[in-house]
C-alpha cells in the first residue's frame, strides 16, 4: 500500500494512527483519518476544505478528539495498529480514484478525502454538522483530481493530433474520430437502459463517470482536426451492413452490442493514440476495462430483476423435528403467497441437508417459487436449487460461482454500504439487506437498522430483501423506508397458522406497491 500513495497521505495515515492510539484503539478508524487530514493543513485536502469554510477546531470538537497540539504519541511506532474495514476500504478506493486517469499515479491527501465521502456516510454526516456543503466538496474535489491528471505534460515532440504527413493525418484523424463517436454512442445506449429501465442509481453513477472520463480523455485528441477529416459519405463502412446489425431480438442482444461496439471502439482509440501519445493510449486502456466491468454489472442487474426482481415475500426456514414438519410448513408458506424459499440448515448432516433440500426443490418446482439454499453451493447445485445465499463469512461469489456456475442465483447478506458495493462488483444476483430488527431466529451482534434500509435504496436497484425481525407489528415501517421486498422466517414459522399469516404479509407487500404507484 506505502508504494501506492504520495508523502503526504502517508502523513495523514500516520496521524490518524497516532489519533486512533490517543484514544486508546487499537484500530485505526475513518473518524481518526478525517481528523488527521484537517491536522496536515498544507494538504490539497484540507485545503479544499477552508475553501468551504472549514473551521478545525469546530469540527474537531463535533468529533470529540483532541486537537494536533495535544497529541503527544510516536507516530513511528504503529505495527499492533490495524486500519478498520472501512478505511480500508477507503484507502483503496483512493488508490482506483488515483489510477483512474492515469495507470501510474498515486493517491494523495485530495483522493483519500474523495474516498472517505463516498465510503463513509457518517463522515460527510459530521461535515455537514461542521457547516460545509458537501455536494460542494465532492464537486470540488473530481474537478481537482481532473485538472490533476489532465494537465499532466505531453512529449516535447507533441502538441495533440499533429503529424509531419498530411496524408497520414488525416487518415488517423478519421480512425480516432470514428471510433470516438462509436465509444460514445454505445455508452449513450447502455445508459439509457440503466436510467430508464432499470432506474439503478448506483449503475447510473458508474456510467455516467466513464462517460466524462471518456470526454476527458478525447479533449487530448484535436477536435477540429477530427471534425475536418471527418467523411460521411466517402466512409465504405456507412453502406455495409450485416443482418444481425439491423434486428435486436432482445434487451440482453441491444446491451451486449452496445458494449462490445464501446470496448471495441476503446481499443481502437487505445492503439492508434499510441502513434502519437502513450499516455493518452492509457487512459483508453483504463476506460476499456471499465466498460467490461460495467458490463458484467449491467447485464447482471438485469438478468437478476428477470429472474428475481418480482418477489416480494422471502421465507427462511431452519430446522424442525421431521422432514414432515418441513414440509407442512414449507407448503403452507407456498400456499400464502411466498415467492422465494431458502433453506437454512447448519448442525445436520450434509446427506440429510441433501436430501430435505431435494425436496423443498420439488414443491417449489412445482409451485413457480424460487428455491435457495443458505450456505452451501456445493450442495445446492446438487439439489438443482435455483441459488445460493451466502453470508459475510462464507465464501466469496466468485467462488461460489466456479461451483453453481454462470445461471445460478447468488444471494449476499450485507450489513452496510460497502458490502451492498462490494457484493455488487462481485456479482450478486439478490441482496438481504439488514439486520433490521432483533429477531427471534437468529441472534445479531449490532443492527443496520431501518437507516440502512433507506441507505439500500438509494444504492440500487438489484433487487434486495429487508431482512432482520421482520413481521406484521413492523413491516410497514419497513416499506416506509423504502423497501419492496422483504424476508422472513419466525412472523410465518412460529405462527400459529403459517398460511394466513404468509398471506397477511403478500397483502401488506402489495398494498403498499398500490400506494406507490397512485403517485405515478
Amino acid at each position: 500500500m506505502r508504494e501506492s500513495i504520495t508523502a503526504g497521505a502517508e502523513r495523514v495515515l500516520q496521524g490518524a494512527a497516532a489519533r486512533a492510539r490517543s484514544r486508546g484503539s487499537t484500530v485505526v478508524e475513518s473518524v481518526d483519518l478525517l481528523a488527521a487530514l484537517v491536522d496536515e493543513s498544507e494538504s490539497r485536502a484540507s485545503t479544499v476544505l477552508m475553501e468551504f469554510g472549514l473551521d478545525a477546531e469546530r469540527l474537531l470538537a463535533i468529533l470529540g478528539v483532541p486537537g494536533d497540539a495535544e497529541l503527544a504519541v510516536d507516530v513511528s511506532a504503529d505495527s499492533n495498529l490495524i486500519h478498520s474495514d472501512e478505511l480500508r476500504e477507503t484507502i483503496r478506493e483512493a488508490a482506483v480514484k488515483a489510477r483512474a486517469s492515469d495507470r501510474s499515479a498515486v493517491a494523495g491527501t485530495e483522493h483519500l478525502l474523495a474516498a472517505i465521502l463516498e465510503i463513509a456516510p457518517s463522515i460527510a454526516s459530521v461535515l455537514v454538522q461542521a457547516g460545509l456543503e458537501i455536494e460542494g466538496i465532492r464537486n470540488r474535489l473530481a474537478e481537482s483530481i481532473e485538472v490533476e491528471t489532465s494537465s499532466i505534460p505531453l512529449p516535447a515532440d507533441f502538441s495533440r493530433l499533429e503529424l509531419a504527413d498530411p496524408t497520414e493525418n488525416v487518415d488517423l484523424a478519421r480512425i480516432l474520430d470514428a471510433s470516438a463517436n462509436r465509444a460514445q454512442e454505445g455508452l449513450r445506449v447502455v445508459e439509457d437502459y440503466i436510467r430508464f429501465v432499470l432506474n439503478d442509481p448506483g449503475l447510473t453513477r458508474r456510467v455516467k463517470d466513464v462517460r466524462s472520463r471518456l470526454a476527458a480523455a478525447l479533449r487530448g485528441l484535436n477536435d477540429d482536426d477530427r471534425i475536418a477529416a471527418r467523411d460521411v459519405d466517402g466512409d465504405v463502412g456507412t453502406h455495409i451492413m450485416t443482418n444481425t446489425e439491423r434486428f435486436r431480438s432482445n434487451t440482453r442482444e441491444l446491451l451486449t452490442a452496445n458494449f462490445k461496439r464501446s470496448a471495441e471502439a476503446l481499443r481502437s482509440l487505445e492503439e492508434y493514440a499510441k502513434l502519437v501519445d502513450e499516455w493518452l493510449s492509457g487512459r483508453f486502456e483504463i476506460l476499456r476495462y471499465d466498460v467490461y466491468t460495467l458490463e458484467k454489472l449491467t447485464l447482471t442487474a438485469a438478468r437478476s430483476v428477470k429472474t428475481i426482481g418480482s418477489a416480494k415475500l422471502y421465507f427462511l426456514i431452519g430446522e424442525t423435528p421431521t422432514t414432515g414438519d418441513l414440509t407442512w410448513l414449507v407448503g403452507e408458506a407456498l400456499a400464502g403467497g411466498v415467492d422465494v424459499v431458502q433453506l437454512r440448515l447448519k448442525s445436520l448432516s450434509d446427506r440429510v441437508i441433501l436430501e430435505r433440500a431435494r425436496e423443498i426443490r420439488l414443491m417449489t418446482a412445482a409451485s413457480g417459487a424460487k428455491f435457495i439454499l443458505n450456505d452451501r453451493p456445493d450442495l445446492a447445485r446438487l439439489a438443482s436449487a435455483d441459488g445460493v445465499h451466502l453470508g459475510q463469512d462464507d465464501v466469496r461469489p466468485r467462488d461460489a460461482r466456479r461451483i453453481v456456475g454462470p445461471q445460478t442465483l447468488i444471494g449476499v447478506s450485507t450489513h452496510d454500504a460497502d458490502q451492498i458495493e462490494r457484493a455488487v462488483l462481485d456479482g450478486a444476483g439478490y441482496l438481504g439487506v439488514g439486520p433490521v430488527f432483533p429477531s427471534g431466529t437468529k441472534e445479531f451482534e449490532s443492527l443496520a437498522g431501518l437507516e440502512f434500509v433507506r441507505r439500500a435504496a438509494e444504492i440500487t436497484t438489484i433487487p434486495w430483501f429487508a431482512i432482520g425481525g421482520v413481521d406484521l407489528t413492523n413491516v410497514d415501517r419497513v416499506l416506509a423506508a423504502g423497501a419492496t421486498r422483504i424476508a422472513v422466517g419466525g412472523s410465518i414459522a412460529t405462527a400459529e397458522h403459517p398460511r394466513e399469516a404468509a398471506r397477511e404479509l403478500r397483502n401488506r407487500l402489495e398494498s403498499s406497491d398500490i400506494m406507490i404507484n397512485s403517485f405515478y
